[in-house]
């Protein structure tokens, strides 16, 4: 009896993360394949968890590895020239702006309220 579980486990891996993680332990799984045998649905719900477990897991996978793996790969000479016309983008846009200010403020002067034309 004992070999036959010990062949279950080793067909559904995902037991021992159970284990390891502290959620169950051997004696309840043996228990429950006890009662239960095999091919029960009370499984599935073990795999379905190890499933989400294991996208968890590749969800967290992504680190500062990854992030150095996808920096090695950038071409800095690209990332260089976008840089540089953005630069000139800004500087044209601060000439643009120092003019229309430079230009406003010095081309109106206010006229007397009651003088005439030919005064």
């Amino acid at each position: 009896m004992k070999e036959e579980f010990k062949a279950f486990v080793r067909k559904r891996p995902e037991l021992i993360k159970y284990v390891n993680s502290g959620q169950m332990t051997w004696q309840k799984f043996y228990e429950q394949w006890n009662l239960y045998g095999e091919d029960d649905k009370v499984w599935s719900v073990y795999k379905n968890d190890s499933v989400d477990a294991s996208s968890k897991a590749k969800e967290s996978s992504f680190g500062l590895g990854n992030i150095a793996d996808m920096i090695k790969k950038v071409d800095m000479d690209s990332v260089q020239k976008g840089v540089n016309s953005l630069q000139k983008i800004v500087e044209l846009l601060q000439g643009f702006i120092t003019k229309d200010t430079a230009s406003s403020s010095k081309g109106y002067e206010p006229r007397q309220l009651f003088k005439k034309f030919e005064d």
